[in-house]
């Protein structure tokens, strides 16, 4: 028995597989050139739209302000939302008009090399917090992640984590140049815990005394 089913003028009509391959076939081409040409209309409203809006899509606003820099991204957020219907080859467009730029500032630690009152150059505070110098020109801190999730690490692993390291000489330089001379010199406090480490004397660059005979 083949499949049948019912024509225009109700007269029954026999339906073959290559019948529905080709309608099948016809659908899909259908379907692809209505996506297409759908695309092309909205590509095309959407640059109209932004080349009459008076708001540009993306704003770079960089300040220098007496070293110190800043720069300031304003995101065109909400151009509009566009719908589609890829049935029925439909556009619809809620709004075109921004309704909010969203400013967005970038994160920067620069140097301040003349500050507003007196000119001078200034300490980056982060770099004092998280770093320690030793006389000798080196950089120390504390590992990374040192006092997180404490209660799965073990004894000797809390121990390893009190431990301090050394920043290379690329990271030293750099930490060198984000702080001022007052930094630099050595600092004397009572019961210094790192008073035996600034002195480096069998390393020939840091030595102070001279080397005996």
């Amino acid at each position: 028995m083949q499949p049948k089913e019912k024509g225009n003028d109700g007269t029954k009509q026999l339906v073959t597989d290559g019948t529905r391959r080709k309608r099948r076939m016809l659908r899909i081409v259908n379907t692809a050139i209505r996506g297409v040409a759908l695309r092309t209309n909205v590509t095309g409203l959407t640059n109209s739209l932004i080349s009459n809006s008076k708001f540009p899509v993306t704003q770079f606003n960089k300040q220098r302000f007496f070293g110190a820099f800043s720069s300031t991204i304003n995101k065109w957020n909400n151009v509009g939302s566009i719908k589609q219907n890829a049935i029925l080859g439909q556009t619809e467009v809620n709004s075109a008009v921004p309704t909010t730029l969203s400013p967005t500032t970038t994160s920067v630690r620069t140097v301040i090399k003349f500050s507003r009152v007196k000119g001078k150059r200034k300490t980056v505070k982060a770099v004092v917090q998280r770093f320690y110098r030793l006389n000798w020109g080196i950089w120390i801190r504390t590992r990374a992640g040192s006092k997180k999730r404490l209660w799965t690490k073990s004894r000797k692993t809390k121990y390893n984590a009190k431990q301090h390291v050394f920043c290379n000489a690329t990271q030293s330089t750099l930490l060198d140049k984000m702080v001022t001379r007052f930094w630099k010199r050595p600092h004397f406090y009572v019961d210094d815990p790192y008073n035996p480490y600034h002195i480096r004397e069998e390393f020939p660059f840091t030595r102070r005394k001279p080397q005996p005979l």
